[in-house]
């Protein structure tokens, strides 16, 4: 018969084994946030010759954009221009900030985190297809998905949350608007969307709203 100190390794031995992660569930260093390139905040078109040049682009060539390319654009749509404050390069309702950009991409979707200047997958598959009713989406190297986290904006009435939610994702979009327009871009904002079959795709919660999409590459 086995001692009670022989049962009591034996017990703490498997529950030791028990709290092990699997291969199944253990973290995927592949999932790990991927540091962009510190953002160049200089150059660039002037600004009234950069307006003269905005325009909606619906064809795209498969060129990539490369790192720092992906880390200017993003800051220029909602990165952080005041890290005094954390305040960002386009107004939210009441300081809100509450539009999330992700990035789908032909490895996956990708969340932007503006405090950390990072990506982090959270989706393996290619779902550009889906961001648009437009056959252009899938063609293009990047579409930008504005979701708005409407648990930011609890002190407004959940009609006023949606409005404003939508206005402030299209100041986003301007600002990619007038990203594209100076660095050679093409981009076009689709509200065309199957919203709801895109949200379902995504796994957004109830808090969270699908505003816009925006498809953003060379130009074909």
């Amino acid at each position: 018969m086995r001692s009670f100190s022989g049962i009591a390794a034996m017990l703490l031995a498997a529950a030791a084994l028990a709290l092990q992660p699997s291969a199944a569930t253990a973290a995927d260093p592949d999932d790990r946030p991927i540091a962009l390139p510190a953002p160049q905040m200089e150059g660039g078109m002037p600004l009234m010759e950069t307006l003269s040049l905005r325009q909606s682009t619906r064809a795209f060539s498969d060129r990539d954009l490369d790192e720092q390319m992906l880390a200017n654009l993003l800051w220029a749509a909602f990165g952080i221009n005041r890290p005094e404050t954390a305040d960002h390069t386009a107004p939210s309702w009441r300081g809100s900030k509450e539009t999330d950009i992700y990035v789908a991409r032909g490895d996956g979707v990708w969340l932007y985190d503006p405090q950390e200047n990072t990506l982090t997958k959270v989706m393996e598959d290619d779902i550009r297809e889906e961001t648009g009713r437009q056959p252009f989406t899938d063609n293009a190297p990047a579409v930008l998905i504005f979701v708005a986290d409407l648990a930011r904006m609890a002190e407004a009435p959940r009609e006023d949350q949606q409005l404003y939610a939508q206005v402030d994702a299209a100041f986003v979009s301007q600002n990619v608007y007038l990203f594209a327009a100076s660095e050679g871009l093409g981009t076009v904002v689709l509200g065309n969307v199957d919203k709801a079959a895109l949200s379902e795709i995504m796994d957004l919660g109830e808090d969270q709203l699908l505003t816009f999409t925006q498809p953003i590459g060379f130009p074909e």
